[in-house]
């Protein structure tokens, strides 16, 4: 606290004015002479001045010298706002509810309120203030009570700072040394912002600038006089008498220090007069907000922390942390604006929690109710029946509890049977993201309904207290989910959500869960065939099972393969045998290292099951290695954090400057692949998204983690679905469980912002345009059956020439100096079944057939084949179906 103007200088005070405007009637010296005359004599009648001197000097000989240096240094606790890009507020972080005024920013009409209701002789004294010591106790002797206190404020903040809150005389006698000390070496301006910002004014706010916002909903600058008046009342009982606790009595004390205002000569009669028959202008912070209309609404006003975006703020307080250090955290009174959109962000949960929800719907997971019709309970009852195991999963009858359940037990589930007699006591697992806080079990799973229970035993334990022959069963959890959302641009993530339920410190999915990531890794092994200059989007590649040291890999449709297929189908149907033989042919090293370049940082498995996406990443890793290809190659740091302010010291902000890693022409190749993927592959739901878009599906072996990945020319997301503890997900693939979550926070973020102007139209290239190609890429128009050149002209079967079919050529894009240089056969025949079988098989819509399967398929029928399967490690036979065995065990209800 350095020192500072003043609003009220020592030079005033030398032209014998005070605050108020009044001349100084004696000089100084007579004054002082005459105010110690009277102490000394009212002193001296009491007790004789000889034992007053003795009193001060015993007491007051060892009292610790006061160093200016520390209270200039002052640096109270206060309070960290973090905000999101656009200002909101997101979260605060503090010990002690204050924010830091600096003498300067104070307005004179609080400061003189301060004045006129705890020191009005403040620029008058030394510390001490003998006249008012004598009036206060002439004042306590007449009531007979302690009515007026003579603390000054300088004895105030010696109280605050200095000393310990016990009464005594001791520690009164060294108030009023130390108060005249402090007087010696700060002046009145340090002494005044000192005690202003370290104040208790009730509602666990400390300081002016902090009551300011929670009374009035503005900082302090933007107060007016009454409301000064009324924070001036509250530090002699900020515990009892705020305008929240006893607004009458808090109103009474502001007429009063309006009154001391106008006759200290602080404010004019007309200044205070509007205030003093006006409602106390405050936040309406009742129950009910028309309980007090004398009270002004005006919430509005109010900096209210907005939920949200909690996993935001747990990163900036673990950033401040590494940064600051622990012990500071709760005293920086920084400002951390983030990278996150709020309103995105509810956006992209609410996409989270409904994709979760249908998963719950498709697979009975969770509390999915059904009502307990004739025809549900017949068939709920006939699942029930014979011996039950342990372990399995049944259908659960939910009844009203037992007369005599145990209190220990109210509350902590339901009662249900199993069959037509089997009685069991349900619980929600621990943990589990159905045990919703703001609803009862009993609101949750009502009475008459019908829901899926795993047997945990077939005879409770004594100790529960349940009735004899009572079962114990348990609600299981559905899958978790996890989306991240940047800006292809700048790299800054709009929208983080870690989980079904985020509080503080909870387990953040986007950063910390490692999970297989299927075949939305393949675009590392295709991008480094492209990078080889090896192979091209137009390659034929065999599709056909292979043995590798006894691990025979398959793919998701089993025992289905196409024969020669281009790389650009087999990335598009997901073809894992092609994805295996490429990163044969070109090698481990050449993946990772490509993967590494991205920004893939975990440790990756040396083997070729690596094409299959078995090594683990987290949501984020994958995040920032598809941000990269959206990039064109240029790889940039997603940031989470804008910018950090620290009063004090110069405000930082993370750097922004990108690298290309991965050249332009290869990586735009590969993105035009996975447009593939979205047009007429595993991806096409994709397509609502009404931009171009390129993307990945990612299923890992047995559904256990289902992914989906992509990007527009914008923004890029990634989403992933799957159990905390990996666990078959029954027939749920990246297609149909994670792509309706991508696509929610996509299309939450596209509604917000103005699509972009086709380059043609503009006249003006993108920042980076993964779908432009640049001056390395060429085309070439391509034999779809070979992805040799097309011919010119071609002859059928009956010995006509004529152009080839437009169904069996295409525009294909290649890496310079990797096109193609044979010219295909200018023989087809176009009217041979064979031809045309293996055209339909190679060529046809048959995954775009599939994802519709999939969103008509009864839930009890398996659904359409997504294109992948990977198995989670080297194994010499195929992984076996899931089964409840081996699985979660939730099937269907028996009414759907």
């Amino acid at each position: 606290m350095a020192k500072r103007a003043a609003k009220h200088t020592d030079a005033d005070a030398g032209k014998g004015r005070e605050p108020g405007g009044r001349e100084r009637w004696l000089p100084r010296w007579l004054r002082i002479t005459l105010i110690t005359t009277l102490v000394l004599g009212v002193l001296a009648g009491l007790g004789g001045v000889g034992s007053i001197v003795g009193v001060f000097w015993y007491y007051g000989r060892d009292v610790q010298e006061v160093d200016a240096a520390t209270l200039r240094d002052y640096s109270p606790p206060q309070v960290t706002r973090v905000l999101d890009r656009n200002g909101v507020l997101i979260g605060e972080i503090f010990t002690q509810r204050r924010t830091f005024v600096a003498y300067e920013d104070i307005p004179a009409h609080v400061e003189n309120a301060f004045l006129a209701a705890e020191d009005s002789d403040f620029y008058r004294h030394e510390g001490m203030d003998y006249i008012g010591m004598v009036r206060a106790l002439i004042a306590n002797l007449k009531a007979r009570e302690v009515r007026q206190g003579a603390s000054t404020i300088t004895q105030q903040v010696v109280k605050n700072f200095l000393l310990t809150s016990e009464k005594s005389l001791e520690r009164k006698v060294q108030e009023l040394v130390l108060a005249r000390r402090i007087e010696d070496i700060l002046d009145k301006q340090e002494i005044l912002e000192l005690y202003l910002n370290e104040i208790y004014l009730g509602h666990g706010r400390y300081g002016i600038e902090e009551a300011s916002r929670f009374y009035f909903g503005v900082g302090i600058e933007e107060i007016d006089l009454g409301q000064a008046a009324l924070l001036a009342t509250l530090p002699k009982a900020p515990g009892t008498r705020t305008p929240y606790k006893d607004y009458e009595r808090a109103k009474a004390r502001q007429v009063y220090v309006l009154g001391q205002m106008q006759k200290h000569g602080f404010a004019k009669p007309e200044e205070v007069e509007r205030f003093i028959d006006a409602p106390l202008k405050i936040v309406d912070r009742s129950p009910d907000a028309t309980a007090d209309t004398s009270i002004e609404s005006d919430p509005e006003r109010e900096a209210k922390v907005q939920p949200g975006a909690e996993e935001f703020v747990d990163l900036a307080r673990a950033e401040l942390i590494e940064r600051y250090g622990e012990d500071a955290l709760g005293e920086l009174g920084a400002t951390v604006t983030m990278t996150v959109d709020l309103d995105l962000q509810r956006k992209a949960r609410a996409g989270l929690l409904d994709g979760l929800v249908t998963i719950d719907e498709r697979r009975n997971w969770g509390h999915g109710i059904e009502p307990a019709k004739a025809k549900n309970l017949a068939r709920a009852e006939k699942r029930g029946k014979g011996p039950l195991a342990v372990g399995r999963v049944y259908p659960v009858i939910i009844e009203e509890p037992p007369a005599d359940l145990p209190k220990a037990l109210r509350g902590q589930g339901f009662a249900a049977r199993i069959g037509e007699d089997f009685k069991v006591w349900v619980r929600v697992a621990e943990g589990s993201r159905y045990d919703e806080p703001e609803r009862s079990h009993a609101e949750q799973f009502p009475v008459g309904g019908i829901t899926m229970g795993r047997v945990l035993a077939l005879e409770a334990k004594d100790d529960l207290g349940l009735p004899e022959g009572w079962g114990l069963a348990e609600i299981g959890s559905g899958p978790e989910a996890a989306v991240v959302l940047a800006d292809v641009d700048t790299g800054e993530v709009l929208a983080m959500v870690g989980g079904y339920r985020y509080g503080r410190g909870d387990f953040n999915r986007v950063l910390k869960a490692k999970r297989q990531p299927g075949s939305a890794f393949k675009p590392f092994v295709y991008g480094a065939a492209l990078r080889s200059q090896k192979f091209t989007a137009a390659s034929l590649i065999e599709d056909s099972p292979e043995i590798y040291e006894k691990w025979r890999p398959t793919n998701y449709e089993r025992d289905v393969y196409r024969g020669e297929i281009r790389m650009r189908v087999a990335l598009t149907n997901s073809v894992n045998t092609v994805a295996i033989k490429l990163l044969d042919a070109v090698g481990i090293d050449a993946a990772i290292e490509l993967a590494r370049l991205c920004g893939i940082e975990t440790e990756l498995g040396r083997d070729l099951s690596l094409a299959l996406g078995t090594s683990e990443v987290t949501p984020f890793e994958l995040m920032r290695a598809y941000l990269t290809l959206a990039r064109a190659g240029s790889r940039v740091e997603p940031s989470l954090i804008r910018s950090i302010e620290v009063p004090g010291s110069k405000p930082w902000t993370p750097e922004r400057a990108g690298e290309q890693v991965v050249d332009e022409g290869v990586v735009f190749v590969l993105a035009s692949m996975m447009r593939s993927v979205v047009e007429e592959g595993t991806g096409t739901r994709a397509k609502k998204l009404g931009v171009p878009v390129a993307g990945k599906t990612g299923t890992a072996a047995e559904s256990r983690d289902a992914w989906f990945a992509g990007f527009s020319s914008e923004l890029v997301a990634v989403a992933w679905v799957g159990f905390d503890t990996p666990k078959p997900m029954r027939r749920e693939s990246g297609g149909r469980a994670a792509l309706p979550i991508w696509l929610a926070a996509m299309q939450a973020a596209l509604d917000g912002r103005e699509l972009p102007v086709a380059e043609a139209e503009s006249g003006v290239a993108p920042a980076f345009s993964p779908f432009t190609p640049p001056p390395s890429v060429s085309v070439r128009s391509i034999d779809k059956a070979t992805g040799l050149l097309a011919p010119a002209t071609v002859v059928d079967a009956e010995g006509v020439e004529g152009p080839p079919p437009a169904d069996s050529i295409m525009e294909e894009y290649f890496v310079a100096g990797t096109e193609p240089t044979q010219v295909a056969t200018g023989t087809v025949a176009a009217t041979d079944e064979a031809k045309a079988d293996i055209l339909l098989d190679l060529y046809g819509d048959g995954e775009d057939a599939g994802e519709a399967a999939e969103d008509d398929a009864a839930p009890d029928e398996p659904a359409a084949p997504e294109g992948e399967e990977a198995p989670a490690a080297p194994a010499p036979a195929p992984e076996p179906k899931p089964s409840e065995a081996d699985g979660d065990g939730y099937d269907e209800l028996p009414g759907l």
